[in-house]
């Protein structure tokens, strides 16, 4: 499962096959960013670009009779035009993805290649669209069937668009064929530090209507519409959407939370990082610091709280309410604000969401993400007293990583993305080496001019 890239941004050619752990490197402005962004797009809006058209006789008998059955089976065998047609839909879309100005794009092109596909047939599924109140549409797949069955209900004298029940029930065939096999994608943008702006301060779309209400005699609505467009990208805005919903969403439990006692080292290692715990209050998040002996139990508003702490914010959001199964995040510098100690707790913390099963894209700067991450694969090794050595250094089971679980690249260099290694000895970053020996030769030199 990779991407092909050609002139997209600051990279004029390469690709990135995902693993497990998928790390990307690179001076700034070099194209990371693009890369997460591009992927988390592309999954989040897979099942809407992949177009699985129905034949129209299906769609008439369906409004005529309210049951039809779709072969799935015969439509998988479509799956790899589908792939094609999805990349072409989502790179003719960039700018609006992007919110970038028109033809900024315009030579880019996006490939998502997946040759070996196969759709999990042994799945249940089930689901069920209200067209309000108009109709009902329920989709339904036994186990270990490759038929769906769709039946429609609508109430007297209503009539659904026969366009309106194609790409819907096209939706939900994507879903079905790719529910087990492709991730299910969540963004954690390197934004989210302005998240006490985010979420008490902006409302766009209410401040924007209000703006062009109040300064209008006459409403245009096209000006409005416009007005109401977003200024960021759409992870941007994805995260400002589900951070606004904080209050109803920190009700769910993520897979991870249902199967605490399983997961609890994702717990412990976050609450490492943490030190503490949000909660909501009157419809606001706020922050509780571990209470210290000695001292008084506090509690503060996010916003006025540490910039890591903003910063982890979603992360703690995302294990505790919003994971599940077979779920991609995508993290752009997971190192942000942190001290280098909490960069290896970081590294360690991606690993052991990993080994839950939650693939991960990362973009980093972090020589001491890195480095841990290296002790991870490293300890996958035979090594004289592991157990010994590994309590000593405060790892777990579930921090270990092995090489095949891992891929890498370097960004940047001729305008290309370039594999870098990763073997039992770890990833071989050697841009961040190179560094850290040019700035200790510097100090040496300097050192050594020093006049007593």
């Amino acid at each position: 499962m990779k991407f092909k890239f050609n002139q997209f941004g600051y990279i004029d050619k390469g690709e990135v096959e995902l693993a497990d752990l998928t790390i990307l490197c690179g001076k700034n402005n070099v194209g990371k960013t693009y890369i997460s962004y591009a992927t988390y797009g592309f999954f989040k809006k897979l099942q809407r670009l992949a177009e699985f058209h129905i034949e129209k006789h299906q769609m008439v008998e369906l409004r005529e009779n309210g049951v039809i059955q779709i072969d799935l089976l015969g439509l998988s065998e479509r799956i790899q035009s589908c792939f094609k047609s999805a990349s072409d839909n989502f790179t003719s879309g960039l700018e609006g993805f992007f919110n970038a100005p028109d033809d900024y794009f315009h030579n880019t092109k996006i490939e998502f290649v997946c040759d070996n596909f196969k759709p999990d047939f042994s799945l249940v599924f089930k689901k069920v669209i209200n067209f309000g109140k108009h109709g009902i549409l329920r989709c339904d797949k036994a186990e270990n069937t490759d038929k769906l069955d769709i039946a429609l209900q609508t109430s007297t004298g209503s009539r659904i668009s026969l366009g309106i029940l194609s790409d819907v029930i096209a939706e939900q065939i994507a879903t079905c064929l790719f529910a087990g096999q492709l991730p299910l994608p969540f963004v954690i943008t390197s934004e989210r530090t302005g998240i006490a702006l985010f979420y008490k301060e902006l409302d766009i779309s209410k401040n924007a209507i209000l703006e062009h209400l109040s300064d209008n005699d006459k409403v245009n609505p096209i000006e409005l519409l416009n007005s109401m467009r977003s200024r960021y990208a759409e992870p941007i805005k994805d995260n400002i959407d589900v951070i606004r919903d904080y209050e109803n969403v920190s009700k769910r439990k993520s897979f991870l939370k249902e199967d605490k006692e399983k997961y609890q080292g994702v717990f412990d290692i976050l609450q490492e990082l943490l030190g503490g715990a949000f909660k909501s209050i009157d419809k606001q998040v706020f922050f509780q610091p571990k209470k210290e002996r000695g001292r008084e139990k506090i509690v503060v508003p996010v916003y006025i709280a540490s910039s890591s702490t903003k910063s982890l914010f979603l992360f703690d959001y995302y294990v505790n309410c919003l994971a599940e199964k077979n779920g991609l995040l995508i993290i752009d510098e997971p190192e942000l604000n942190l001290h280098p100690d909490n960069q290896r707790i970081m590294a360690r913390f991606l690993a052991r969401l990993v080994n839950s099963g939650i693939k991960i894209i990362v973009t980093t700067h972090s020589d001491y993400l890195i480095r841990e991450l290296n002790n991870c694969i490293m300890f996958s090794n035979e090594i004289k007293n592991k157990s010994e050595l590994m309590k000593k250094q405060g790892f777990i089971e579930h921090d270990i990583l092995k090489p095949e679980q891992i891929s890498a690249y370097n960004i940047g260099t001729g305008h290309a993305i370039i594999s870098v290694n990763v073997d039992r000895f770890g990833i071989n970053m050697a841009i961040f080496d190179e560094l850290i020996a040019n700035s200790n030769q510097a100090a040496d030199d300097i050192y050594y001019r020093i006049e007593e």
